[in-house]
């Protein structure tokens, strides 16, 4: 029964020794991400995010506001929480 376990590890430390690594450098991503102009925002708890990018992306906006819409530009418009004026 031991020497099983002894194989069963020596298999284990070889593909240990097998498997590649890649060390990668964040300073030079192998992609560059451009925004486009026009972002789709929609409100996620306490977060504006992006959905329309390649990659999604938020801001915080805090649990005290609320996003009513999007400006002639795209721009989101918030609205302070509990507010009665438009």
């Amino acid at each position: 029964m031991l020497g099983k376990s002894v194989r069963m590890n020596d298999e284990k430390q070889e593909e240990k020794d097998n498997f590649e690594t890649e060390i990668l450098d964040f300073n030079k991503p192998d992609f560059e991400f451009k925004p486009k102009e026009y972002h789709e925002w929609r409100q996620r708890g306490p977060y504006l995010v992006c959905t329309s990018c390649e990659i999604e992306h938020a801001t915080y906006i805090g649990n005290n506001k609320l996003m009513i819409g999007l400006n002639d530009k795209g721009q989101p418009i918030l609205k302070a929480r509990g507010s009665t004026s438009k």
